[in-house]
């Protein structure tokens, strides 16, 4: 089944101006925020697509290993296409940016996409490999507002700044998708007025007091969620707005990858539902969250990230690679954890597993509820 890398070839022939963005449009352009384009398109003036590819691999940033980076080869393919295509080959990519801040537990990176004249796509990064970005993202469940939202906040208030006249797409994948309906929530009338869309492409939702307010209800309508039939990150914390699930070639956590999803035509293959899977993880993950308040949640965040990080770990990838040592740093690490922190990863653990199996029992007890198919009609 064809996937984005197909998508370019067949629809690489027709300009923005053609053909307006659509959703495979946005989840090539959310990807392409996972390259590293540092010193190549920080200016506001930006530089063609085309000119940045050639500058990424003429400098052998595709053979570079960096902090965080979670590339396959197939991004690097995927960037060479975008050069080749008439489509987008000649949009600006400007204002790129990349931060990494432990201390105030921040991972962001977004960059800017000028689409043709007065259309704009700003680009929010997902979470990258980093332990602080996956830190961020369990501290969502206990903050209002965590330091990647603000940046993109930040971020926008200075694109339409840079930009001015623009109207504005806003889209991300992982996190970056909840930082872009963060952000569209956020920005104030005026801004929202410039909105033409809001793509949150298998990106956790919000705590649901966001969803009752008003600025909310004001772009409720040009949301567009999508995630794949096995989601997990898609559907952490509330969503307001529909969602859209779509095909994957993967399994299971791995349908998290964008470049799995497949696409017919001008969009990805649509499906009715998520599958037992996720509704189940869906289930116990919000059944354990309410039955802990803010600070529980914090202090089990900061526990578990203190044990992760033993022996100096910054990435998911170091600890594979560490292998037993990463291990057995971690146990030490944990056996030196004061009573509080123990206390709140022990809870957490128990909660997850007896919920886990709540969740697979009222599942199972649903399912046999219900008639069978064409039990009504042989009881005629």
């Amino acid at each position: 089944m064809s996937n984005i890398l197909d998508y370019i070839r067949w629809r690489g022939d027709l300009t923005f101006a053609q053909d307006e963005l659509n959703e495979v449009d946005s989840l090539i352009l959310s990807e392409l925020s996972y390259l590293n384009f540092q010193g190549i398109a920080q200016t506001a003036e930006g530089v063609p697509l085309k000119e940045a590819a050639a500058r990424y691999f003429e400098e052998g940033r595709d053979k570079q290993k960096n902090t965080g980076d979670l590339l396959r080869p197939e991004y690097f393919s995927m960037l060479a296409q975008l050069a080749e295509s008439r489509r987008f080959s000649d949009i600006i990519l400007s204002s790129y940016v990349q931060k990494l801040e432990p201390e105030e537990n921040l991972q962001f990176s977004a960059v800017t996409c000028r689409l043709r004249p007065g259309v704009c796509y700003a680009a929010y990064r997902g979470t990258d490999d980093t332990l602080l970005g996956w830190k961020e993202d369990f501290l969502m469940s206990a903050l209002d507002t965590v330091p990647s939202q603000e940046e993109a906040l930040r971020y926008f208030r200075q694109a339409m700044e840079e930009n001015t006249g623009c109207r504005w797409y806003l889209g991300g994948h992982s996190k970056g998708g909840n930082l872009a309906v963060y952000t569209a929530v956020n920005a104030g009338q005026r801004a929202q007025r410039r909105l033409k869309g809001v793509f949150n492409h298998d990106g956790p939702g919000f705590r649901e007091q966001v969803l009752k307010s008003a600025a909310w209800q004001a772009v409720q309508d040009r949301i567009r969620t999508t995630v794949p039939q096995a989601s997990i990150v898609g559907m952490l914390l509330e969503h307001g707005e529909n969602y859209t699930v779509v095909r994957s070639a993967e399994k299971g956590a791995m349908q998290h990858d964008g470049l799995s999803w497949e696409v017919c035509g001008p969009q990805f293959v649509h499906l009715g539902e998520v599958t037992r899977e996720s509704r189940l993880a869906d289930m116990t993950i919000r059944r354990v969250l309410g039955s802990l308040n803010d600070e529980q949640r914090r202090q089990f965040t900061e526990a578990l990230f203190e044990v992760l990080e033993a022996n100096q770990n910054r990435t998911l990838t170091d600890i594979r690679t560490d292998g037993f040592r990463a291990v057995r740093a971690m146990i030490r690490t944990y056996d030196n954890l004061g009573y509080e922190a123990k206390r709140a990863l022990q809870s957490v653990a128990v909660k997850l597993l007896t919920e886990g199996f709540h969740s697979i029992q009222r599942e199972h007890a649903n399912r046999r509820s219900k008639p069978k198919e064409g039990a009504t009609d042989a009881a005629e």
